[in-house]
């Protein structure tokens, strides 16, 4: 009989795995974004992803998405942390009032894109007024990413679902 019947060998999570694989090949791709002006920056996938986690009560994939997020900030000359607040305020105020209300279906999906543009940057403009300080604004490139990251976003739920 073996000492530690418990232990295993191996035993990497695949899923942090996997998320680390994607936080480096999206790194990559934001830096891409700030050459091409059409890349969209997949500000809003990353929001569902981590919305996922977050009702899923997986942690362990923010040990990844907070350094994302704060890279992202940098590349884009946002505020610092002010992506991370955001989500913080829409995961516990936003977020439990649209499911009572609504419910958790994946159709809403697309919603919740729009809302992280449009709401990251409200949420901006807000946080502008009580610095007194100027924000970045909306342009229209923000339609194009909205749209393109919909479009992706559907096309991958029809293929893995």
């Amino acid at each position: 009989m073996q000492t530690f019947s418990t232990m295993r060998r191996n035993s990497t999570n695949q899923k942090n795995i996997k998320y680390f694989f994607l936080v480096v090949a999206l790194i990559v791709y934001v830096a891409l974004t700030d050459i091409f002006y059409f890349l969209p920056p997949l500000l809003g996938v990353m929001y569902v992803l981590a919305q996922e986690n977050y009702e899923e009560h997986s942690v362990e994939v923010f040990y990844f998405l907070v350094p994302f997020f704060l890279y992202f900030e940098a590349s884009k000359g946002l505020p610092f942390l002010s992506l991370i607040l955001f989500m913080a305020v829409s995961f516990e105020v936003v977020l439990p009032k649209f499911r009572k209300f609504f419910g958790s279906s994946k159709i809403f999906i697309p919603l919740f894109i729009v809302y992280a543009y449009l709401g990251y940057f409200a949420f901006l403009e807000i946080f502008g007024l009580f610095l007194e300080v100027d924000m970045p604004q909306i342009s229209w490139l923000m339609g194009w990413y909205i749209a393109c990251e919909i479009i992706l976003v559907w096309f991958f739920m029809w293929i893995l679902l």
